[in-house]
């Protein structure tokens, strides 16, 4: 839409399918978030704000170890599903790029596959580094590292079937050193980096359809082909992953890094 902004129109896009997403996505990142969670330190009494919260399981997760949890989607939607994960804690529809808690709020500032969608990614590391306090630690984690990327490849060879609808560039956030580079420019110190897997396994094609086509940065494609070939289209580039039951199994990696602030 004519003069929206870019966390507006990903708020949009990510609000439309957001209980659908979380659905069939929620837990996909849990391990991860443990790794996290157990890096950091996250324990009773730690402040945490998880950027990109979606619908608010890192801080579920982050609560029940005894934090006072934080968070900030751009999705309405999101934000709302977040309030019922995670009743009573403080969370709001707004931008990385203008956090609006003060200098030096939290103990932990976490962003998971997030940061990406900023038009400036180290503008908002910096941002999420305003926010930590003195000796407190960011943490990011995204697709990436050294393991297989298996709805990586999926989803970008769908991309490539409807006109390219990305609102900010494609990076390699999660290359190794990538992420070091950009939080070190934004003034953190890289202390801790590690890979998980994350592995996906939905029973039948139905499901795989219903789930990626939830997806924020996925759907354009399916109202650019239609229902049944963007379902086609799906089932092609799902086809090496498809056991012989009718069910899927996605091997994927996510990469995280713990950078300080001094």
């Amino acid at each position: 839409m004519v003069g929206e902004s870019v966390a507006e129109a990903y708020g949009r896009r990510w609000s439309a399918g957001a209980a659908v997403r979380a659905e069939h996505f929620a837990a996909l990142s849990r391990p991860a978030w443990e790794a996290v969670l157990a890096a950091v330190g996250v324990g009773e009494g730690t402040t945490l704000l998880d950027v990109a919260c979606g619908s608010g399981e890192l801080a579920a997760l982050a609560r029940a170890r005894g934090a006072a949890v934080h968070g900030i989607d751009a999705a309405e939607a999101m934000i709302a599903l977040a309030r019922t994960a995670v009743p009573g804690a403080d969370l709001r529809v707004g931008t990385l790029e203008a956090l609006p808690w003060p200098d030096s709020a939290f103990d932990v500032v976490t962003g998971f596959n997030a940061f990406q969608f900023a038009p400036d990614v180290v503008a908002a590391l910096a941002e999420a580094a305003r926010v930590t306090r003195s000796g407190g630690r960011v943490a990011v984690c995204n697709w990436g590292g050294a393991g297989p990327q298996d709805l990586v490849a999926v989803t970008h060879d769908l991309q490539a079937l409807a006109p390219d609808a990305a609102l900010v560039p494609r990076r390699p956030i999660g290359e190794p050193g990538v992420l070091e580079e950009l939080l070190r420019a934004a003034g953190l110190r890289p202390s801790a980096a590690g890979d998980v897997a994350v592995p996906y396994a939905p029973p039948d094609r139905r499901t795989l359809e219903r789930g990626m086509f939830a997806a924020g940065n996925l759907r354009h494609v399916e109202r650019h082909l239609g229902p049944e070939a963007a379902a086609a289209a799906l089932a092609t580039a799902a086809a090496p992953f498809r056991r012989a039951d009718g069910s899927y199994l996605f091997h994927s990696t996510f990469r995280w890094v713990v950078a300080r602030r001094d």
